[in-house]
């Protein structure tokens, strides 16, 4: 397809992307309230993704440890676990220090990639989660490549080793390229939007997913 059929084929969808931008903007109304005013965080001199990258450059490691110790920063960086903020791009959300499997893994990506590691994300629509059976939700992690060996690699805790299996996949993983997980992003949009409109109606607190410090 030429560019030209490209850009027409693009246009024909503008309008209606257009018209659920009001939507997304009205489904985010709680959570733009409740998060307030947001600053970026710092942690060990690293407030950005090339902070991160630079940071991980000095410590003289590789391979499998340099792994590690880039999925513990970005841990550690995202303190707070929050469905609040999906509209933030990965980097912004790492600058914040907050967001969700989705944002924390990119911006691990990201590190990694700035490091010249082969990395691909994968999601799965519905794990379990090993150390919370209520968490029987959708996530997003990585596989990373060193001279053959794949492993997967999740920023989701604390623990020095480069891999952790802290959930159980129940439906097929998948290949996650940026396009697709822009669209699961937007699902959890809708719903994130939904259960947290839901409780501000019924006067109950929201799920505990939503907003947490790790």
């Amino acid at each position: 397809m030429s560019f030209t059929k490209k850009l027409m084929t693009a246009i024909k969808f503008l309008p209606g992307l257009l018209l659920l931008l009001p939507g997304a903007a009205f489904l985010m109304l709680p959570s733009v309230l409740q998060l307030g005013k947001r600053q970026a965080t710092i942690l060990d001199g690293v407030m950005t993704i090339d902070n991160a990258i630079d940071a991980a450059r000095h410590t003289g490691l590789r391979g499998w440890a340099l792994v590690a110790f880039v999925r513990r920063l970005v841990r550690r960086k995202f303190a707070i676990f929050t469905t609040r903020n999906v509209w933030d791009s990965p980097a912004r959300a790492f600058e914040l220090g907050m967001g969700y499997c989705t944002q924390y893994n990119l911006a691990l990506k990201d590190i990694l990639d700035g490091l010249g590691f082969e990395t691909k994300a994968v999601f799965c629509l519905k794990v379990r989660a090993l150390d919370d059976e209520r968490w029987t939700m959708g996530h997003t992690w990585l596989r990373v490549t060193i001279d053959g060996e794949e492993r997967d690699v999740c920023a989701g805790g604390l623990q020095d080793t480069p891999v952790l299996n802290r959930f159980v996949p129940l439906w097929p993983i998948l290949p996650g390229p940026r396009p697709l997980l822009l669209l699961t992003h937007v699902g959890l949009i809708l719903f994130s939007g939904f259960v947290e409109w839901k409780a501000v109606l019924s006067g109950r607190p929201a799920p505990y997913w939503t907003y947490f410090e790790r």
